[in-house]
């Protein structure tokens, strides 16, 4: 009786022993697999949390330098190089005081109308500056991710203005005189401005101008620019 009692004893440790020890194991198993898993899926799910913006205009002024290209006239290539500086009212207005020199250089139809047909006299006239008031208005701010940990702040901006613009005429007369001419100009155009900290960014744009062409018409060169901006209080 008693022999019986212990065998039926050690039968159900037995028992006991397969149902729970392998349950337990697997249970032991799995938290382990879980946490290298929840480990996994935890730095893939690491995102970088968008701060707020990194620059502010408002009540700041803007001081910028650049150059650029006005590529479509059919006698001239002119390469502007000025300067800005600009008021912003708030963050989405401001107004700004613009000033550039044009460098230029012939095209093949202009040298060729110069050399070959002499006909230098006859070339329209040529732009040499350009200055003006304009306001700006950024109704765009945005944020730009490079290789998931850098971000750049950025706006979009429009442009329109009036001011005056200085160009070179020649003369019909014999020899091709030249006299200076002042025009009242508009100008019309858009822009984005990367900005790098709190006081510096870069600056593109692109412009059309217009202005009274001698001999009657409008002419309207387009300018595109780039440029270095410092903002300061």
């Amino acid at each position: 009786m008693r022999v019986n009692f212990i065998l039926r004893g050690m039968v159900l440790v037995a028992l006991v022993g397969l149902f729970f020890g392998p349950t337990s194991a697997k249970a032991q198993e799995k938290t382990t697999l879980d946490q290298y898993v929840d480990k996994y899926w935890a730095e893939k799910r690491d995102i970088k949390v968008i701060q707020k913006r990194l620059f502010q205009k408002d009540g700041r002024f803007e001081v910028a330098l650049f150059s650029g290209i006005i590529p479509n006239d059919e006698f001239y290539l002119y390469f502007p190089v000025g300067g800005r500086v600009a008021y912003y009212i708030s963050e989405d207005i401001g107004l700004e005081l613009f000033g550039s020199y044009m460098f230029d250089s012939q095209s093949d139809l202009a040298d060729f109308l110069d050399t070959e047909m002499n006909l230098k006299s006859h070339l329209p006239q040529s732009l040499r500056w350009t200055a003006g008031l304009e306001g700006l208005w950024s109704p765009l701010h945005g944020k730009l991710g490079f290789f998931t940990s850098k971000l750049a702040h950025f706006d979009w901006h429009l442009a329109i203005g009036v001011g005056a613009l200085g160009t070179q005429v020649r003369t019909r007369e014999q020899g091709g005189a030249e006299k200076a001419k002042t025009d009242v100009a508009g100008n019309v155009g858009t822009g984005l401005n990367v900005y790098f900290d709190e006081n510096w960014s870069a600056r593109l744009e692109y412009r059309h101008y217009f202005y009274a062409a001698e001999g009657g018409g409008v002419s309207y060169p387009a300018e595109l620019t780039l440029g270095v901006s410092y903002f300061f209080d």
